[in-house]
């Protein structure tokens, strides 16, 4: 299957990150290919949420080099699976990767129907990941995107804990085949 993942995280190495290149790992050993946008990763040369003003009060236009129209959004088309991995940020996702998500307005019904993993780990417990949980839950439902499996990885920082999450990543990911 063809995969694409979005990272947001600006940590690195980080928890969510973990997560997700134990995913890539094992949906690599599935025979699955994989692209990779690391959203929070991303310099100054590629501000994948910067949007040009054309003109005072007039609509916003995006840049010619624009990574996020260029690359991520063609690849997102002909995805069959949607991997979607964040920190918890104040009970919700990250701002880069929210600034990527905001992108698939235009596409919306192109990018309908595909599959989808969630993974996001967060320092907190379950309760405190309520929130990102409901809304990358609505997301899917309006994206019509079935998950596959999502893991909200608790207390990242216990190391322990967090192991267990990778490994879950890792299996999940070498579960996703056509």
């Amino acid at each position: 299957m063809k995969i694409v993942m979005l990272t947001g995280s600006p940590h690195n190495p980080g928890a969510s990150k973990q997560l997700a290149d134990a995913f890539e790992t094992g949906a690599r050993e599935a025979n699955n290919t994989i692209y990779r946008y690391d959203a929070g990763l991303q310099g100054a040369a590629q501000p994948h949420f910067l949007q040009l003003e054309k003109a005072p009060g007039m609509e916003v236009g995006i840049p010619d080099n624009d990574v996020v129209e260029n690359e991520v959004l063609p690849q997102l088309l002909a995805a069959d699976v949607v991997v979607l991995v964040s920190s918890l940020y104040y009970f919700g996702i990250n701002a880069q990767l929210k600034a990527v998500i905001d992108r698939f307005y235009d596409y919306n019904h192109e990018l309908k129907g595909k599959k989808s993993v969630v993974l996001v780990a967060g320092y907190g417990t379950q309760e405190d990941l309520g929130a990102i949980k409901l809304h990358l839950q609505k997301l899917q439902k309006y994206m019509r995107w079935p998950s596959l499996g999502d893991i909200y990885a608790d207390d990242s920082w216990n190391q322990q804990k967090l192991a267990q999450h990778v490994q879950a990543a890792y299996h999940l990911g070498q579960s996703i085949h056509a």
